[in-house]
């Protein structure tokens, strides 16, 4: 598995210096609500050319049980975003997730955002209280000559179940416009690898990294409106491998 990690993280190193001018779409949802790639999030903010926005997604995930995420999220000041989410498990609980952003720095399609992510795990029952701060980086450019995006998140998985901890978090996203010229920048090829989930709760990432990737849909690409879908394979290195379709809808004012 540590191989495999290595090599991926080559690809991701390789690819990054090579986005130089371009910018991709930055729409995009992860599965607890903030702007993002799949579980990575990105240093974008879901409207940071409108005042305020809402922004309401649902992911649908399958392998090692079934799991319902439906998310809201709010944009405003055109840099900043808190969202909420309900992680609605197989096996009738739920948690509770949380995350903030604040961009501090944008350049064009780049930018730089400070935030913080976790979850109340188990709510109702005997699960704990999850946090972790983050700094997050986004590069935009062309991959050879299609357009790409190109994030690196550090983070400190500060407080897990209540307790202080030593461990940090680390992701890298990667989102490129899939053959420009026919698809006229519709639809993208997404893929993130982490060392932790979406949830404390999932399987997915528990004391390891996984691989995430599929297509991204973005049919709608001016105006007040946001309309995303999300057909990914999960955690495909590994044998908890699985399935999820997301979609997000929003708004801005």
């Amino acid at each position: 598995m540590k191989k495999k990690l290595l090599l991926i993280t080559i690809i991701f190193a390789v690819a990054t210096p090579l986005a130089i001018s371009a910018q991709s779409s930055v729409k995009g949802v992860s599965i607890n609500g903030s702007t993002g790639v799949i579980v990575s999030p990105t240093a974008r903010v879901g409207w940071e050319y409108s005042n305020l926005g809402i922004d309401f997604g649902y992911s649908f995930l399958y392998g090692n049980g079934m799991g319902h995420v439906p998310t809201v999220t709010l944009s405003f000041a055109k840099k900043a975003e808190l969202g909420a989410a309900l992680n609605i498990r197989d096996n009738g609980r739920f948690d509770l997730l949380y995350h903030g952003k604040f961009q501090f720095y944008r350049n064009g399609g780049s930018a730089v955002a400070m935030g913080i992510k976790g979850d109340v795990a188990d709510l109702g029952g005997n699960g704990g209280f999850y946090m972790t701060p983050y700094i997050v980086a986004t590069y935009s450019g062309n991959f050879f000559t299609w357009p790409a995006v190109t994030s690196m998140m550090f983070g400190w998985n500060m407080i897990e179940n209540g307790a202080i901890s030593p461990s940090f978090a680390f992701s890298m996203g990667f989102e490129l416009s899939l053959f420009p010229e026919v698809f006229k920048n519709y639809v993208y090829w997404i893929s993130d690898f982490s060392n932790y989930s979406y949830a404390s709760t999932s399987s997915i990432a528990e004391d390891r990294g996984t691989f995430n990737t599929g297509i991204r849909i973005d049919p709608v690409k001016k105006g007040k409106f946001k309309l995303v879908f999300d057909f990914v394979g999960t955690d495909l290195l590994d044998s908890s491998r699985g399935f999820m379709a997301s979609g997000a809808f929003g708004v801005g004012f």
